[in-house]
């Protein structure tokens, strides 16, 4: 691993994606990049005008809101950021969308001394009854900080590298040897697969952290989040957007229907935000 990675700056400009997917694939994670300063402003103000609706937000600075996409149209806008979708496809496939996603907001608390070490789609290894290293990769987390993260203690994301290949039991109520602090400016945006060991920290610093956070998973998995049809808003989105964000009217099912999913790689098919 890098110190350009562990410190959460922006990599290269030569990084490809075949490397930034090696990445993930070796350590379990990568930095991707840093968005451009008006997009990240963008997704701000609307995270901002989010947590604005929230009493829990008003009264108590804390906020885990989840369909994170549905809460505001502008929120769309990052979902096909062409260097992280680009790397989604590379290590899924085009017949990928976001079944979860979620914002978080949490102002600066005294330490609580929770662990918070967890693993997602964990019922998926449970029903198929695979042990972790056995499991197949179905889901990539995208955690796109929007605010400062300087160090651990400002509630940066923490993984535990390589923890995706364990061959060993981790317990959740414990605390993980091995855990590195994700850590970058406001836009920065990290991935991890979701097998990984991961957790929030407790935000000790001063200012309020703001996040967002969501799975690119394959279409046939079942989705966490409010349905595409559910939010007039969407209507008029992109038709790559519009897929991503589970439209169904291209069936995920396309090797037996004979319709294709649209390839996100394609440049025709996006627009500027």
């Amino acid at each position: 691993m890098t110190d350009a990675q562990i410190a959460g700056t922006k990599p290269k400009a030569t990084t490809s994606t075949v490397e930034l997917a090696k990445t993930v694939a070796d350590e379990g994670w990568s930095v991707v990049g840093v968005l451009d300063e008006a997009l990240a402003g963008r997704l701000l103000r609307a995270v901002d005008e989010v947590a604005d609706r929230s009493a829990d937000a008003r009264d108590g600075g804390q906020l885990h809101l989840l369909s994170g996409f549905a809460q505001h149209p502008d929120l769309v806008s990052v979902v096909d950021w062409p260097p992280l979708l680009d790397l989604a496809v590379e290590l899924l496939s085009p017949n990928v969308y976001v079944n979860h996603s979620h914002l978080d907001v949490h102002a600066p608390h005294p330490p609580t001394g929770a662990h918070r070490w967890h693993r997602d789609n964990g019922l998926m290894g449970r029903d198929m009854r695979l042990l972790w290293r056995d499991q197949p990769r179905v889901t990539l987390k995208v955690a796109v900080y929007l605010t400062d993260v300087d160090s651990g203690d400002d509630g940066a994301l923490d993984v535990v590298p390589r923890s995706h290949l364990d061959e060993q039991s981790r317990y959740p109520n414990e605390e993980q040897p091995g855990g590195v602090p994700i850590l970058g400016p406001a836009g920065t945006v990290a991935v991890f697969d979701a097998r990984l060991w991961h957790r929030r920290r407790d935000n000790l610093g001063t200012r309020v952290r703001r996040a967002m956070f969501w799975a690119y998973s394959y279409r046939w998995l079942t989705s966490r989040d409010t349905r595409l049809a559910d939010v007039p808003e969407w209507a008029d989105l992109p038709p790559v957007r519009r897929q991503l964000l589970g439209d169904e009217t291209v069936d995920p099912f396309y090797w037996a229907s004979g319709e294709l999913p649209l390839d996100p790689r394609g440049a025709d098919s996006r627009r500027a935000a």
